[in-house]
């Protein structure tokens, strides 16, 4: 278990920090660790159009790989907030489009080895008759310039072969989950 936490740096977003934790042979080790900002737990959204059954996904550049990324819509859990209220806020300033959460995941990791940011999946359907879901309108943080796109099943495959040979990379539960449900 971790004995103990010193700061190595504090930056603006992110916290690097020492950890001393025993083993478990009653050793002492070291190891280092990031913490996002006030240990915030973040909310993936994996938004499901009805009736067509299109998939919302997102292309932002992420500085830390040098590349544009395709993901799923997500955000951090501000204080005072429920993970629900986190998918609709974040789906909506990212994306335009409203929805309605059907289930959320337990919290769990993604990068546990150097991370300590929880992260859940919100599975959230999109009505896209109704009249806010019509013309949507991203309401991005400055910082962020993200492309919204609409995929259908079969349509995920041969968009991900172009988006591979345009140079974007993937973000992992965006890529596991299409895996995982047999469409790449």
């Amino acid at each position: 278990s971790v004995l103990d936490e010193h700061l190595l740096y504090q930056g603006r977003w992110s916290n690097l920090v020492e950890l001393s934790y025993e083993d478990e042979k009653k050793q002492i080790r070291k190891w280092e660790g990031l913490h996002r900002k006030n240990n915030a737990d973040a909310v993936i959204i994996i938004a499901k159009m009805v009736p067509s059954e299109r998939y919302i996904i997102i292309r932002q550049f992420r500085p830390p790989t040098n590349s544009y990324i395709l993901e799923f819509p997500a955000g951090l859990v501000d204080k005072g907030e429920t993970r629900d209220q986190t998918a609709i806020r974040e789906l909506s300033e990212e994306t335009g489009y409203v929805g309605e959460v059907e289930k959320i995941s337990p919290r769990v990791y993604s990068s546990p080895g150097i991370l300590s940011e929880a992260v859940s999946f919100a599975y959230v359907q999109v009505d896209e008759n109704l009249p806010d879901n019509q013309r949507p309108k991203a309401r991005n943080d400055p910082e962020e310039f993200i492309t919204v796109f609409k995929k259908s099943v079969d349509e995920i495959s041969e968009f991900f072969r172009q988006e591979i040979s345009n140079g974007v990379k993937f973000d992992a539960k965006l890529f596991s989950y299409f895996l995982a449900h047999g469409v790449i």
